[in-house]
């Protein structure tokens, strides 16, 4: 062979059939995650169509709730899910139910959604929030509870009733890093979406219950109730036109209570409603601030009483019987040993001094009964040349949830 022709003998070239398998690799690997895919979707679905029956069936929330977030557990292959519960006061978040936590986390462990915390986060987003690397987070600070369990990924969604009302958040999150997909959050707003509505069917068979107890028991002493309330008025009262007004009223605020409360079928009503109810003449005179409130019937009653015989007290004696007289209303939530409690504060200003009476009235008398004796709160009264200050206490119940949190909140979690 001369020097010519090895120059001119062309390369030795790539068997076609090595990229014909290339190709053949890459569609099978393509093929098999399609499957994979395919085969995830189908799981979900079963889960869901599994979910959805043991709702209809089941009359025990808290067993639908263990059934939950162990079907979400096995489904997303994930090392734990959470149910939160929104508490009274929108402040904080209860583990309802649980999988994979600690010993004693389920009904103990409480996160808060103040702003800057992953709960608040979850709760004003409108989509599943998706979290890569809880370590490297920085829209939101991450719970300590998440820490303590070596969380390293995880996604959460809102629980939301048909009329847009936040219930809790369902959540997940595992140990190891993990890609979650459009699929997965689907699934898990899916299932949120089916809690949020077992949950509001069985508040409205509890509510039903509850309004015929409540009924049979009320219109049982509705009667005896309006008779105290004339006889303890006419004692108070000094002639027949005095007697008229104070009765009158007060039956008034009594009515106007029971409507807010049937109008809302029997269910909790706002603080706010109530206020603009009850003082709805000095609105213009009346300053509010304080977090979105809803009470129960029982507290809605015994709220409007309260402030009833104060605002009367107000217009005969303290700011509201002078033109430039104006009143501060502020509330908070706290937490007492009796759980979440409302803390009201009553502030009068702008109008005569505010002097101790030698003895109680029967306004004074009808709020500590409703407030201290019924509710188990608490009346603090201050008087001073400023005007009248009261601080009233209320321990508040469940407004959302329609049965009672496993356990006691007692460790609360940083978030």
């Amino acid at each position: 062979m001369t020097g010519s022709d090895a120059v001119n003998t062309p390369a030795p070239a790539r068997p076609k059939e090595e990229a014909v398998d290339t190709v053949a690799a890459e569609s099978l690997t393509t093929v098999r995650d399609l499957e994979q895919e395919l085969r995830s979707r189908i799981k979900q679905q079963e889960a869901l169509a599994q979910l959805g029956e043991r709702a209809l069936a089941e009359g025990d929330l808290d067993k639908l709730l263990n059934d939950v977030v162990s079907t979400v557990a096995l489904t997303l292959a994930v090392d734990f899910v959470a149910v939160l519960e929104l508490l009274p006061g929108n402040t904080d978040l209860l583990l309802r139910a649980g999988f994979g936590w600690k010993a004693g986390g389920v009904g103990s462990i409480v996160a808060s959604r103040d702003n800057g915390n992953y709960a608040g986060h979850i709760l004003d987003s409108a989509v599943p929030v998706v979290i890569a690397d809880f370590a490297a987070e920085t829209r939101f600070k991450i719970p300590q509870y998440l820490s303590d369990h070596g969380c390293v990924s995880g996604m959460s969604t809102v629980i939301t009733g048909r009329d847009g009302r936040a219930y809790g958040v369902l959540g997940v999150c595992t140990n190891k890093p993990r890609a979650f997909g459009i699929a997965h959050t689907a699934f898990l707003a899916a299932v949120g979406n089916l809690l949020a509505g077992a949950i509001q069917r069985r508040q409205l068979e509890q509510r039903h219950e509850l309004m015929i107890r409540e009924l049979r028991h009320r219109f049982g002493n509705l009667f005896s109730q309006l008779l105290a309330l004339f006889s303890q008025t006419a004692r108070n009262s000094k002639t027949m036109a005095d007697l008229k007004a104070k009765y009158q009223s007060r039956v008034l605020a009594l009515a106007n209570a029971h409507r807010l409360i049937t109008e809302a079928g029997w269910r909790s009503t706002s603080l706010a409603e109530v206020l603009r109810t009850v003082l709805g003449p000095y609105l213009d005179r009346i300053s509010f601030e304080g977090p979105n409130v809803d009470l129960e019937p029982d507290p809605t009653f015994s709220v409007s009483a309260a402030l009833h015989e104060l605002a009367d007290n107000a217009v005969k004696h303290g700011s509201l019987s002078r033109q430039q007289g104006r009143l501060d209303l502020g509330w908070s939530l706290a937490h007492t040993e009796q759980g979440t409690a409302l803390v009201f504060n009553w502030v009068e200003r702008g109008g005569p001094p505010a002097r101790r009476p030698r003895r109680l009235g029967f306004g004074s008398r009808l709020i500590a009964l409703v407030i201290e004796r019924q509710m188990n709160g608490k009346v603090e009264r201050s008087y001073g040349r400023a005007g009248l200050t009261v601080r009233m206490t209320i321990p508040l119940t469940h407004q959302r949830w329609p049965t009672s949190a496993v356990g006691k909140a007692s460790e609360k979690a940083e978030a």
